[in-house]
């Protein structure tokens, strides 16, 4: 440092302001750097208790804005509203998730993000056209011997340019490595829009299953509400008994144990619907806080008996299932790498040329004068690139596209093997789920009799306090079941679908809207 001063002190030098520049640059330097903040001072002092953020207030008015405002408005085509006074049906829910659940704008984007993946495939291998421009100021001092035309031994040249110029590169051949590019980032649109499709029928599925769960919980509230107002009117039979005299007091008793804890049966069964409800709303991707009302599944016919086949419900599958397809087109993808490492190992020509125009003037201190030059230059190459030592690079590449590939392949089959799993899973699923939902119904029919008639006898003394609370049970029981036999049966049918890809299929064409999102 103290060079430094004592340079700037004494003035300039023969390497003049350049000299005092690099000075004031070095101390500027040593300054920033001597400011640095360590990193010590960037963490938690230690490990043992949480760290105030710097800046959190920045990052908690981002992370708690409301994403809806962003959105478009309903009027503009945007994301419909839900009113809280209107009883959705299964196909408005679903409709209202496919068009607010994140994970379809993430699916979406990513799609989007491998189209431009295929534009920069295609556009790195196009003739590359590009316009540049140079301009130069360069004084060169040279020696040479004193005469009398350098009495000093030295010349100095004065050169100024303008340099504009056009150049142009192509990539003329390289055995194949420019279509097997084009075609990976083809295979990796494909997969990602294969991707796309199946995270709208995950979407539908799951918006689907929920729906039936909220509906079946709905259902238990009710069963609970009727059981507890039975359990009312067997402690009022019981209590009216015992003021007869023809019920004992632990009878009156268990009466009222009985209602209190149908009352908090209706309490667990509200909290599950709670719980069904917040699942939905999750599943369709709109704010926990939504006011939302569903149909019910009353009165809607059951679904049709199975008519195919399980190895035709599996041909099916294998045949339209996206996550599959998109499996497939992965696995193509990495043969297009595989062919695109091999490439490498062969060589490439590249054409190329250029045209521009030299504008200058140069003068030396010996000759009075500018020489002046405003010309045409062009000029054109063809090379040969071969490769021929790089370290075990290129097969180094080749190895891991090869091992690429092999787990595309092996990830096929395990999706394959999955599939199948699955759909015959579904179907033996949904044909226990029709059986149980007719025993269902079965039941409830002999359980609402035997109920009906216990509660008859009791009041008039021909049956006993046990038999009007067993047939209460059991009743509440048979309820429940059908309750839940009947969401069991619809899931079912709606896994099916699902494990075969027909849930939800995608239309024959997809047209983008002005906003450039298919429609």
């Amino acid at each position: 440092m103290n060079i430094g001063v004592d340079a700037l002190a004494r003035g300039p030098t023969p390497s003049g302001s350049c000299g005092i520049a690099r000075v004031a640059i070095f101390v500027a330097g040593v300054v920033v750097i001597g400011c640095a903040t360590p990193p010590e001072k960037r963490i938690a002092p230690s490990p043992e208790r949480a760290w105030a953020v710097p800046n959190t207030a920045t990052y908690s008015t981002i992370a708690k804005a409301n994403g809806e405002a962003a959105r478009i408005p309903p009027q503009d085509g945007g994301v419909p509203p839900v009113d809280p006074g209107k009883a959705y049906e299964l196909a408005e829910l679903i409709d209202i998730a496919e068009r607010t659940n994140p994970d379809t704008r993430i699916t979406w984007e990513r799609a989007r993000e491998a189209a431009f993946g295929l534009g920069i495939a295609e556009g790195v291998h196009e003739p590359i056209l590009s316009a540049k421009a140079a301009a130069a100021f360069q004084r060169v001092p040279l020696p040479l011997p004193k005469t009398t035309l350098t009495p000093q031994g030295f010349f100095v040249a004065d050169t100024q340019a303008f340099l504009p110029a056009l150049t142009l590169k192509w990539l003329l051949f390289d055995f194949g490595g420019k279509e097997a590019s084009i075609d990976a980032a083809t295979q990796t649109l494909a997969a990602a829009n294969f991707g796309f499709n199946a995270m709208h029928q995950r979407i539908v599925f799951d918006v689907t299953r929920a729906y039936y769960t909220l509906s079946a919980a709905q259902r238990r509230v009710e069963v609970a509400q009727v059981a507890q107002n039975q359990s009312q009117v067997v402690q009022d039979a019981t209590e009216s008994r015992r003021a007869r005299g023809l019920a004992t007091l632990p009878e009156v008793l268990q009466a009222r144990e009985r209602t209190a804890h149908a009352a908090y049966e209706l309490q667990a069964a509200t909290a599950g619907e709670i719980d069904a409800r917040m699942g939905l709303l999750e599943a369709m991707g709109v704010a926990p806080m939504t006011a939302l009302r569903i149909a019910g599944v009353a009165g809607r016919p059951a679904p049709p008996q199975l008519e195919a086949t399980a190895e035709t419900l599996v041909d099916r599958a294998l045949s339209q299932r996206p996550d599959l397809l998109a499996r497939v087109a992965v696995a193509r993808a990495r043969e297009a790498d595989v062919r695109k490492a091999q490439s490498e190992f062969y060589p490439k020509i590249v054409v190329s040329g250029d045209v521009g125009q030299n504008i200058g003037r140069v003068r030396t201190s010996d000759i009075p004068g500018w020489a002046r030059v405003n010309d045409l230059t062009y000029g054109a190459s063809v090379f040969i690139e071969v490769p021929l030592f790089d370290g075990d690079l290129r097969k180094n590449r080749l190895g891991v596209a090869k091992s690429e590939l092999r787990i595309a392949a092996d990830e096929l089959e395990l999706q394959r093997d999955r599939a199948a799993r699955q759909v015959v899973k579904a179907y033996e699923e949904l044909k226990v789920a029709l059986r149980q939902r007719e025993a269902a119904a079965v039941l409830l029919t002999a359980a609402q009799q035997s109920y009906d008639a216990a509660i008859d006898s009791y009041k008039h003394g021909l049956a006993t306090f046990v038999d009007v609370t067993t047939a209460q049970t059991a009743l509440t029981r048979a309820r429940t079941a059908d309750a839940d036999a009947t969401s069991l049966l619809y899931t079912a049918s709606a896994a099916l679908a699902f494990s075969t890809g027909d849930l939800a299929p995608p239309a024959a064409e997809s047209v983008p809207d002005a906003s450039g999102r298919p429609r």
